[in-house]
């Protein structure tokens, strides 16, 4: 069958680019689906690498509500007829994704929940930004019911989401790594966007706390984005420039993953993070903040990693030096993190992902 993917940056370096190339990929050699990708974001050549069957076309979108929106909107729907897809997977979670849902196609369309865009605005006295809140999920709910599937990442944001008839498809372990690290370097790995969410910030302020009692120890992090000059100057203000190193992103990431002792990660909001996975398929144990809503269905803490309540800097400053004192805390939990990150095989979870594609145009077949 034709499956047509809706994103907004299919050649970015995010998760959502990362594993769009992972699954249509795996779609098309395992089950021979033909995959065509619409990507609304900036043109440059795919950061990952995609099967050289799959067509990625590129239409601009404006960064903000407009009269040439509606421009957008009418090119994508005639792309959408040029193309005569059976299933239409949006994977775009902004503003943009959800208005697509009520474009009429007549065919059948899964919305595929990366993100919660209101969480930022959650606990906010802002007048502006609690409107705000209100319309992102006034126009989340209107949206969603007009799909045929909603897919989400993990139970628990089908559950902060109100959604009863969601499809739980978690993000698969893409890696076909079967080496562990061996966790005995003096080196902590930290990846992902250099963006608020992130928490980044707060992530220097922790290490601060441990380079007084490890000034041996080195962070590394891995990742591009609008913080990078932030948080050069705060690295430099602490004067940590010789304990902390900000790298570029780099698409073969297992190349480095083997030298690191152990992967800490600060974002204030995730959905299902890809660098997670990937760090706990090379046997790293994680240490990370319990934030909405994802991680606590990917990290077991005290098992192969430790959940810190939310912000708690001190908590998390402890639970980094624990790991670094004691190697055989974190080669126990590196064994674990192996072992227990394969229940997201990647096979596995192509399988639902086919049964689900092959069942939505069956019933929708029948219908008609």
């Amino acid at each position: 069958m034709k499956i047509l993917y809706l994103t907004h940056d299919a050649f970015g370096q995010g998760g959502v680019a990362r594993m769009l190339s992972v699954k249509t990929s795996l779609l098309t050699q395992k089950y021979g689906h033909e995959i065509d990708v619409i990507s609304s974001g900036a043109f440059s050549a795919p950061f990952y690498s995609f099967d050289s069957s799959i067509s990625i076309k590129y239409l601009h979108a404006p960064t903000s509500l407009r009269l040439s929106s509606l421009l957008y909107f009418r090119k994508l729907k005639r792309a959408i007829k040029n193309i005569k897809p059976d299933c239409i997977v949006i994977c775009d979670n902004g503003l943009k994704g959800y208005l697509t849902c009520f474009i009429r196609l007549n065919i059948p369309l899964i919305f595929e929940s990366h993100a919660i865009d209101f969480i930022p605005f959650l606990n906010t006295k802002n007048k502006g930004l609690v409107l705000k809140r209100f319309f992102l999920k006034k126009l989340h709910a209107l949206a969603l019911n007009r799909v045929d599937k909603i897919v989400t990442l993990s139970k628990s944001q089908s559950f902060f989401l109100h959604l009863d008839n969601a499809v739980v498809i978690p993000n698969p372990s893409w890696s076909a790594n079967k080496k562990k690290a061996e966790l005995t370097s003096k080196k902590v790995i930290a990846m992902g966007r250099l963006v608020e969410s992130k928490g980044y910030v707060r992530m220097i302020e922790i290490w601060k706390e441990i380079h007084k009692i490890y000034p041996d120890w080195h962070l590394d992090i891995y990742g591009d984005g609008e913080q990078i000059d932030l948080l050069h100057n705060q690295i430099n203000a602490y004067k940590l420039d010789g304990s902390i190193s900000v790298k570029k992103s780099v698409v073969e990431i297992e190349e480095f993953l083997m030298d690191y002792a152990f992967m800490i990660h600060t974002s204030f909001y995730e959905s299902f993070p890809l660098v997670v996975m990937e760090s706990m398929s090379f046997g790293l144990p994680v240490v990370a903040f319990d934030c909405p809503v994802g991680l606590k269905e990917i990290i077991r803490t005290e098992e192969d990693g430790f959940l810190i309540e939310n912000d708690d800097l001190d908590a998390f400053a402890e639970k980094t030096k624990s790991l670094i004192a004691n190697i055989s805390l974190r080669q126990k939990m590196g064994e674990n993190a192996f072992k227990n990150i394969q229940r997201y095989d990647l096979d596995d979870i192509i399988e639902v992902w086919n049964t689900l594609f092959v069942s939505l145009q069956r019933n929708y077949r029948a219908v008609k």
